[in-house]
């Protein structure tokens, strides 16, 4: 890797990481990027790239390496039954016909670049329009002189996606106050535009299939949607090389003023199950499209009826847009992929992606009932599911309801639909679709049902035991870590929470509350059974041994949870206490829903509401207010013709580099191939890269001065130490003088994501500040060293828990041997924890190691380092009121090692 250097000042370039945002993003070229989001000026440098072999990728709650794995596909689908011209190809050529270059309706690339940036920018049309009437821009050819004519010019942009329709709805039941105005495009021409993408040619997949751990098929992997029974079973049902296409939607209502106005629109998003998981959700490959926008509007029938007529029209509109998907999954369609290939597909509403008020309307559900089980008020907290709300049951309980009361008498039939757990639609938007079920289709939602549910209930339950000053009191003195949210000001005077606040604390909460009095073994128990639930339903892969731990978590769970009773904390209602809460329900359908469609992470509706952003309130932002769902559907119409045609320039260029290349190689060497991917090496290994700032924070500095201001009095006699014994290995050094060193301030770690190791996890930043006035300490962060030769990628034997006190490269005065210019880093060691972690809060305890009150260091090769922990004091009842997030790192002497860091770490050092 190049080595660059930065001449500015390298502590400019970072934050102090107290209220930074992280959101775990990989960059696409497999190794992310050192810096923060604020680190965009600094230059970098891949210091080591260590691999370490071990006999075994497995442990308790680590997944088999997908790669290494055992993979049967269905041998009946996804068969290609012709190879036409491609899409885009196409495309080309009737541009060509009509004497038109790839760049039409504009003059060249630099017209294009220019129009897409004035799309995007923000301007006003207004503003375009003093843009254009400028002298600059006037002297110039340009095909536009209004901001009107450039709209008009984008919208003649060649464009195979689906295209807007509108249509004057009537709603079968009520009286709207106004006119209803519905805007929705063809489900059908969405899925072909997907298909025809080049961009996801390489993430997309045609055909179900089993994948096992090894040829012995005694454990099962599941991970995207084809890995799950659902597509293999429907599949089956097809003609002999049928391709199934699961339509995936998303829909949520979204406010789209802040202060004032109270505007509303109510998307409704389509992407399907053929494109890779980690594709699909990511913003950039564009990979969902708003298909509809559901009517926000009032009824003049009363509040009492209010509910059911917009529940049923909603099902109207729904029912509208996907009567397309009612043919073509039955009979089939044929649709051309990117490259040409035309397959027999049958497009299946497989998932619904929802928060749990959603969820209650699409499947037909009255408040305080399951969606999913036919469990009511009642049965939402017992510990065994109940029967799963199949198609068939919600059809025929409607039709009880229907044989009893006329559904035209909409307060009637809703009484009487209440009673049996239904809601007042009668006619599901899906009750046509071919092999829709609804107990898989309305997907369990992490964010909604796991986090939230942890924030309004565990949460509160604990800071009902704990108080929130002494929680604020812990929650204030954990050390500050890059990346990680510090709540300086603890969390009693919040006043809005978003969902990174909940995983914030959700890092250290585990480790904060088990010191408390009234936190009960049981209660301990449970709190660490609910986190390990939390965390274990993030996994990407999940296989049949941890689909028994996330079991077992939850078991544990329910066999603690009335503890909370006990203690107080869960209120009696009228005397009695229970947990008939609907979000318990939800809980127990992320097991079977994980085998039939692969793991939960890809359905959350975080994914949803990362698109209101950019494709709901961003084009809300350029409408007058009025009519305003036109004006953002022209506008998104606008947006995807000019990234449609960025994505045709791209392909086209990248396609005529690859074939002048392949002749120019054909031209020298007779009968060349282009080569084909090789299968990567299926050794297991663990990975850690080691970034340092190209520039060093202290360069050039005495030994003796860098103990001084670091307070590291044996710092120099450890150095000759470690450099002795590189003599005495054979070096064959006369005489070790050191001339300098270099220092640097923090260290980034990424290592291999244990689940895939082609992809590294979030990075870390290790911090080694010296003391200072503000931090008397200094701010020093912990790691993980290898220090045995068995060590495995998980768990924490093999290894030692040391604090990182300084980074720095060695000068010497006679440049011999290979220490000469080694990064080296002074630690602490922590004492060794016990072979198993502590009873109840299941984790390992480490203690500092100190000789008589002094601390003694080590030196260790800087490549020793593996990964980056997370100690949290143990503080016992209260905390000390000297205890500061400076100085609680330096002061307290005993430790947890904490799991819950982050969902990498959780994996790692169990």
């Amino acid at each position: 890797m190049d080595i660059t250097s930065s001449e500015e000042d390298n502590d400019s370039q970072w934050d102090d990481g107290s209220d930074s945002e992280s959101d775990g993003s990989v960059s696409d070229d497999g190794i992310d990027p050192p810096g923060l989001q604020n680190e965009d000026e600094t230059d970098y440098v891949l210091y080591s790239s260590r691999e370490r072999e071990h006999d075994s990728f497995r442990s308790n709650h680590q997944e088999a390496d997908y790669e290494d794995s055992f993979e049967e596909v269905h041998p009946s689908a996804g068969w290609i039954i012709q190879t036409c011209e491609a899409p885009f190809m196409r495309l080309l050529q009737l541009l060509q016909d009509e004497g038109k270059t790839i760049y039409h309706p504009f003059e060249s690339k630099e017209e294009l670049e220019l129009s897409h940036w004035l799309h995007e920018s923000g301007l006003s049309k207004a503003k375009i329009d003093l843009f254009l009437k400028s002298g600059y821009v006037r002297a110039r050819p340009f095909p536009f002189k209004t901001g009107t004519t450039f709209h008009r010019r984008i919208e003649q942009i060649p464009y195979n996606g689906p295209n807007w329709k509108s249509q004057h709805l009537i709603p079968m039941y009520g009286t709207p106050i106004g006119k209803i105005e519905f805007l929705y495009r063809d489900p059908i021409e969405a899925i072909r535009y997907l298909f025809s993408c080049p961009n996801l040619a390489t993430n997309m997949e045609y055909a179900p299939k089993m994948v096992y751990r090894d040829g012995s098929k005694e454990e099962r992997i599941y991970s995207e949607m084809n890995t799950g029974d659902w597509w293999w079973r429907v599949q089956d049902t097809l003609p002999e090389g049928a391709t199934i296409v699961p339509v995936i939607l998303g829909s949520d209502s979204t406010h789209l003023t802040q202060f004032s106005g109270g505007k509303k629109a109510w998307p409704v998003y389509l992407s399907i199950g053929n494109i890779n998981s980690r594709a699909r959700n990511r913003p950039s490959q564009r990979a969902w499209m708003i298909i509809a926008y559901i009517p926000v509007v009032r009824f003049s029938d009363g509040d009492e009826v209010h509910t059911t007529l917009i529940g049923r029209l909603y099902h109207q509109c729904l029912e509208m847009v996907l009567s397309p998907l009612v043919g073509a999954g039955t009979a089939g369609v044929i649709i051309l992929d990117s490259r040409g290939n035309a397959r027999v597909c049958y497009p299946r509403l497989a998932a619904h992606l929802a928060d749990h008020p959603e969820q209650l309307l699409i499947n037909v559900a009255s408040a305080y009932n399951s969606p999913v089980t036919t469990a009511s008020f009642k049965g939402l907290g017992d510990p065994q599911p109940h029967p799963p709300r199949t198609r068939e049951w919600i059809l025929g309980q409607i039709q009880s309801v229907c044989e009893q009361v006329n559904p035209a008498d909409i307060k009637l039939y809703q009484k009487a639909a209440r009673a049996r757990g239904l809601s007042g639609v009668h006619k599901p938007f899906w009750r046509n679709l071919p092999g829709y079920q609804p107990e898989l289709c309305a997907c369990p939602d992490i964010l909604h049902g796991v986090v939230r549910f942890w924030r309004d209930h565990i949460l509160k339950w604990t800071l009902h035991l704990i108080g929130d000053d002494e929680y604020d009191a812990w929650l204030k003195t954990v050390q500050s870590v890059i990346g990680y949210k510090q709540f300086r000001e603890g969390i009693k005077h919040l006043s809005q929470w978003t969902g990174r606040d909940d995983r914030e604390l959700q890092r250290t909460h585990v480790a904060l509350v088990s010191g408390c009095r009234k936190i009960t073994p049981k209660i301990m128990q449970n709190i660490r059974a609910f986190h390990d639930f939390l965390y274990l339903v993030q996994y990407r892969y999940h296989s049949t041994n941890t689909l028994v731990y996330l079991q077992h978590a939850l078991q544990s769970f329910h066999v603690t949870k009335d503890e909370y009773i006990h203690a107080g904390a869960r209120k009696l209602v009228r005397g009695e206490g229970h947990f008939n809460i609907p979000k318990l329900s939800g809980l127990s359908n992320f097991l079977p829903h994980i085998t039939e469609l692969g793991t939960s992470p890809q359905f959350s509706t975080e994914v949803i509401e990362s698109n209101h952003r950019p494709l709901v309130k961003y084009p809300y932002t350029f409408t007058n207010r009025k009519g305003f769902l036109a004006q953002m559907c022209r506008r998104l119409n606008r947006s995807e013709r000019l990234l449609h045609q960025a994505e045709v320039v791209d392909w086209y260029q990248k396609a005529s580099q690859e074939r002048e290349l392949e002749d120019l190689f054909a031209s020298y060497t007779p009968g060349f191939r282009p080569p084909t991917a090789k299968r990567r090496s299926t050794r297991h290994c663990i990975t850690s890269h080691l970034w340092l700032c190209a520039k060093p924070n202290r360069p050039k500095e005495t030994l003796w001065n860098i103990s001084l201001e670091y307070k590291l009095p044996g710092l120099s006699v450890d150095v000759y130490d470690f450099l002795k014994s590189y003599q005495e290995a054979g070096e064959g050094y006369d005489t070790i003088r050191v001339q300098c060193v270099d220092v640097w301030n923090r260290l980034r770690i990424q290592v291999s994501d244990i689940q895939d190791e082609d992809n590294v996890s979030q990075g870390h930043t290790v911090e080694a500040l010296p003391p200072s006035d503000s931090l008397p300490y200094g701010r020093c962060h912990c790691v993980l060293v290898h220090d045995a030769e068995d060590a495995q990628n998980v768990g924490i034997a093999g290894y030692r828990v040391a604090q990182v006190r300084l980074i720095f490269r060695v000068h010497l005065r006679d440049p011999i041997g290979s220490m000469d210019g080694a990064f080296l880093a002074y630690v602490q060691y922590f004492s060794r924890p016990k072979p198993t972690p502590e009873k109840n809060i299941n984790m390992y305890v480490v203690s500092r190691e100190d000789r008589r009150g002094v601390r003694r260091g080590a030196i260790i090769p800087l490549d020793s380092i593996v990964r980056f922990v997370q100690l949290v004091p143990k503080f016992g009842a209260t905390a000390h009121p000297i205890l500061t997030a400076e100085n609680s790192a330096d002061v307290c002497r005993d430790f947890y090692v904490n799991s819950f860091a982050d969902k990498e770490v959780y994996q790692a050092v169990w």
